[in-house]
């Protein structure tokens, strides 16, 4: 923090600094947010003296000395006013940014092939500026989402660097097909791959990791059907159009950015120390009947003496071992990027690189991602323009272990407080002066987790690229014909090193290396006719086709006797990987190598769309789009998707004469889009070949693993949206209320068949999923006519309905749910939890208390009386964001919050139920000890049939007990900035701190946290399941802006 306060105290100093120049004078540059220059922008004094600014946003404006008050204004910006003293024969020097209006700004909104005014908007869309995302310094890009718009819900994978969030656009819609959005960069959409590459590790990988935030212009989310529906079959879940920054004309822009700061855990498990554990252990023992020591894994077992049981116990109490410590850490960040925006008479350019490493307090995590892009356009002439676009990218993501997977997970469970990392052995001479000490770790008797921290090594690595081209052909003022194509290429390489001293038994060294590649081609071409072109009338024709091809392959080799990870050998890798086009080879005895299986689709689609300009007050649009994919049978390969959509602006209207009102508009949609997000093998029958082991009549065994289902068919989701925009006081509050309907039809399921099949499931369509909701969003710029003081409110909230309305002719006992007990049930949301219902513990015997399926109470533990108790997806969802500027000074806070949902914590069973071989939590604190007492959680014991389980059933017992509340605020991001006045450019300076705290319910670590998942089926069904996943990560961050 010294390094900071005297860093920022330099710039202070350099800052304040000022020039004597020889005429009384003001002069500077106004431009927006993004440091673009605004022509014809008019500074004013306070006497009515004004000049305007010149093409470059330059201007000189002469003055009398003293004080002055200055107003900044341009068309569809808000207006500044600033007061200075200005010296007799001095020149100052006064750089001012514009921030736009959101309602009175004509502004080009992005819409899917064209763009078009936002007051001609007419489907439910919300745009995002690159500010908003690059302010808030969040572990993905997608995480910066969150709180920025009505309608997105954004859940964190985790608190380790490199993992995936869960997006939502208007609620869950698919069971076993994708529920994320389709992102789209610069016109071509993008591979999204959440489960490539093999062994997650417990963590939800992050295909959009390698994306650079500050090569963003701005986002669109598109919501409803009429914005969606140009895309067609893959618009069902919503669409985010990623615009990057282009060049400018005839000049050079040049920005800066650096930070670096620091993270720790935004909370820390309540876990036992060695004495709390051995004696809620020993208290259990007792309560179950036991006399003497109670036996304590790792160090006997229960037929052990009393004697041995005894000696364990002294022996345990002289360690105590904070794992949680040991594995964390404060983590250090730094971030470096330079852009260079420049151009000519016909041409312009942009260019960006980017450097981030982001360590996580997960000790050895880290992810860093080094990124460059270049935009380049060529106007020759007035008929033809060129638009490039190439982008590259690598993010390196130094894995280790967690959740059940190992590592910080098992310092939250499995490792012990009284279990030592490792002993130290010491060498004395002769003398008895210590020689050397080595430390060794505990294997021998327990899986370690520090001996796997510490000698396993596990690093992925994502290389991408990404290539654009778009040539815009104009032969008629009223004609524009567009072709374009995209390439998107990545690879994810995993390479994980074993030492041989992980290995008691064999002392073998094991590696395993694989690749993992993935390549999309997009090609296209669309023509617009302007049949009508007037000033307020106007009639837009858009027709086109696009087809895209993605395809994937990989390859794998395990080593045993490795000598180290195989990005340290390159010469074995490469002499592995001329094993690809064999289906299994054998290097030596101890080497296997094996392909990724390869996979192709594509689709086809053709598209057109009118838009309608009646008076510049009543706007029309309908599209239609018919879209094939091979991932269907030949039967139901093609699907056609239509929408339709109005709007009205009523304050435009001659009649309409209101003080309060500035602007109102109407709109509504209806549409429909699909849903093909699923495995591309899923309408295939499988088999797989026997290629170790028994054989037939001397031949390999084939056989099947796969029923097919060739009437397999698009998902479709027919949408209708309402909503008002609404602008008072001559737009100094805007609001946006709307409300949706979204029913999805020929849901994709995967149900479950008989075991005499041979199969477990079968993929069908057959269900019916409801949205429904309400959005609202609000902007208020709250002092208008103060001088210097600037005060700006976002808000954005909204409610979303979701009901699983029908299976078709299946039962729910058929369709397959999620991990963690969750699962499909009518009338009830997608993630409902299907436990056994807890109702108290009893005040006489401690024993819990169920309900069962009659509604009575029972002491007895029943798999048939389980029900719907609740469900992970949240109610509301909002955001709140806060600006105060006073002179060159901003400050801003930002928001979030959830609620409704509830979290079912599957690692409590194990830490707040029956004492177990896992470490507990000290909530247990509040238990039931004797008669009388009144208690959250039941009776200590060791013995499951003491909470009523039945034999033969597993101890880990599933209730309600163990699902809360979900509900939060959030502080998700708080900042303060300087702004340093100089001619010469535009320098800020910022500190901000991220999860800085949170208001909620939740007795666990993070109420907004999920856990990993490995199919799209669980990233639906368990989006509110917890299991012993890494906390979010607080973070300060310090940065520095420069623009030139």
């Amino acid at each position: 923090m010294i390094r900071i306060a005297t860093l920022a105290s330099l710039f202070l100093l350099w800052g304040s600094c000022e020039v004597a120049m020889a005429q009384t004078a003001v002069q500077g540059r106004v431009t927006d947010d993004q440091g673009n220059a605004l022509p014809s922008a008019t500074v004013m004094t306070a006497s009515g003296k004004g000049v305007f600014t010149d093409l470059d946003g330059q201007y000189t404006l002469a003055v009398s000395a003293g004080e002055q008050t200055l107003t900044f204004s341009f068309i569809g910006y808000l207006n500044t006013v600033k007061t200075i003293n200005v010296k007799a024969g001095e020149t100052k020097t006064l750089n001012i940014r514009l921030r736009e209006d959101a309602v009175l700004l004509n502004e080009s909104v992005v819409i899917g092939y064209g763009v078009q005014r936002r007051k001609e908007v007419t489907g439910a869309i919300s745009t995002i500026d690159s500010k908003e995302i690059t302010a808030v310094q969040t572990p993905s890009f997608e995480a910066a989402l969150q709180g920025q718009a009505p309608g997105v819900q954004v859940t964190q994978g985790s608190g380790m660097a490199g993992s995936g969030s869960i997006v939502r656009i208007r609620g869950l819609s698919s069971m076993s097909a994708g529920g994320d959005p389709l992102y789209i960069i610069d016109g071509i959409p993008i591979t999204q791959d959440y489960f490539a590459g093999g062994n997650s590790g417990a963590m939800n990988r992050n295909p959009l990791a390698s994306l650079n935030p500050n090569d963003i212009k701005d986002i669109q989310v598109l919501k409803d059907a009429a914005a969606t529906g140009i895309f067609g079959s893959r618009g069902a879940n919503g669409v985010i159009l990623i615009t990057t920054k282009r060049g400018i004309k005839d000049g050079i822009q040049v920005s800066y950015g650096s930070s670096f700061g620091y993270g720790e855990p935004s909370a820390r498990p309540n876990m036992m120390s060695t004495e709390e554990y051995l004696a809620i252990r020993q208290e259990a023992w007792e309560n179950d009947g036991g006399t003497g020591y109670v036996w304590l894994p790792n160090f006997n077992s229960p037929g052990s003496s009393s004697e041995a049981r005894r000696a364990a116990f002294e022996r345990a109490m002289e360690t105590n071992t904070d794992w949680f410590d040991l594995f964390t850490r404060r983590a250090q960040k730094t971030q470096q990027n330079i852009g260079l925006r420049s151009g000519g008479e016909k041409w312009s350019m942009y260019n960006g690189v980017s450097y981030d490493k982001n360590e996580s307090y997960a000790v050895g995590n880290s992810y860093t991602r080094t990124s460059a892009r270049t935009n380049f356009d060529w106007t020759p002439n007035d008929k033809i323009k060129v638009l490039l676009s190439g982008s590259t990218s690598e993010g390196q993501n130094q894995r280790v272990r967690g959740g059940w997977f190992g590592g910080i997970g098992a310092a939250m469970s499995t490792a012990l407080p009284y279990m030592a990392p490792y002993v130290v052995d010491s060498t004395f001479d002769a003398n008895g002066s210590l020689v050397s000490t080595e430390r060794n770790y505990e294997l021998n008797r327990w899986s370690n987790p520090m001996a796997n921290q510490d000698l396993e090594q596990w690093r992925e690595t994502e290389r991408r690229q990404i290539a654009t081209g778009q040539i815009i052909f104009t032969p008629h003022k009223r004609m524009d014909i567009v072709m374009n194509g995209g390439y998107d290429n990545s690879k994810l390489e995993s390479d994980v090193y074993k030492n041989s001293a992980l290995d008691i038994t064999n002392g073998f060294a094991y590696g395993d290396w694989s690749e993992y590649n993935a390549r999309n081609y997009n090609v296209g071409a669309n023509a617009t006719f302007r049949a009508i072109d007037t000033d307020t009338t106007s009639l837009s024709i858009l027709v086109g086709a696009e087809a895209q091809k993605f395809e994937s392959d990989g390859f794998g080799f395990n080593l045993v006797n490795s000598e180290g990870p195989a990005y340290a050998m390159p010469a074995l890798r490469d002499s592995l990987l001329g094993l690809h086009d064999s289906l299994y080879a054998t290097v030596s005895s101890v080497t296997n190598a094996f392909p990724i299986l390869y996979r192709t689709d594509g689709f086809a689609s053709t598209f057109a769309r009118v838009n309608y300009n009646l008076k510049d007050r009543y706007f029309f649009q309908a599209t239609a789009r018919m879209d094939g994919s091979s991932r269907f049978g030949r039967n139901n390969r093609f699907a056609f998707f239509p929408s339709a959509a109005a709007g009205w602006v009523i304050s435009d209207e001659p009649s309409f004469n209101s003080e309060t009102i500035s602007f109102l508009k109407f709109r509504t949609s209806w549409g429909r889009s699909g849903n093909a997000d699923i495995d591309g093998f899923s309408r295939f029958a499988l088999y797989a070949d026997q290629t170790q082991g028994a054989t037939y009549a001397g031949d390999t065994i084939v056989y099947p693993t796969q029923p097919g289902n060739p009437d397999l068919r698009w998902e479709t989701v027919e949408t209708v949206d309402a909503s008002l925009e609404l602008g008072l006081w001559q737009d100094r509050v805007s609001i946006e209320l709307g409300v949706y309907n979204k029913m999805s039809r020929d849901v994709l399921m995967n149900v479950e068949l008989p075991a005499h099949t041979g199969f477990n499931t079968r993929a069908v369509n057959a269900g019916q999923v409801l949205n429904r909701g309400v959005e609202l969003g609000i902007t208020s710029n709250n002092l208008p006519n103060a001088s210097e003081l600037q005060w700006k409110t976002t808000l954005n909230y909204s409610y979303n309905y979701n009901e699983l309305v029908s299976t078709g002719d299946f039962t729910e006992d058929a369709i397959s749910g999620g991990t963690n007990d969750s699962r499909a049930v009518l009338g009830e949301p997608l993630t409902t939890y299907f436990l056994v219902p807890f109702s108290h513990v009893d005040p006489e015997s401690g024993r819990p208390i169920y309900i069962d399926i009659d509604g009575n109470e029972t002491f007895n533990w029943d798999v048939n009386d389980r029900r719907a108790v609740g469900d992970g997806l949240p109610d509301h969802v909002g955001g709140l964001r806060n600006e105060f500027t006073f002179r060159n000074w901003t400050l801003s806070t930002q928001f979030t919050g959830a609620f409704g949902a509830k979290i079912w914590d599957s690692s409590a069973k194990r830490q707040l139920g029956m004492v177990t071989d896992w470490n507990m939590r000290t909530d247990l604190f509040d238990r039931w000890r004797q008669p009388g007492d009144i208690a959250n959680f039941p009776r200590l014991t060791l013995d499951p049939e003491t909470y009523g389980i039945p034999a033969g059933i597993s101890p880990w017992w599933n209730t309600s007990l163990f699902m809360y509340d979900a509900s939060y605020i959030r502080l998700r991001n708080a900042s303060i900035s300087y702004r340093v006045p100089s001619s010469k450019g535009d320098i800020t300076l910022r500190l901000s701190g991220n999860n800085l705290f949170v208001l909620t319910n939740f007795i666990g670590l993070d109420p907004e946290l999920t856990r990993d998942f490995e199919n799209r089926q669980d990233r639906n069904f368990s989006g509110g399941a917890n299991y012993l996943t890494a906390p979010q990560e607080r973070s300060v961050i310090f940065a520095i802006n420069a623009n030139f």
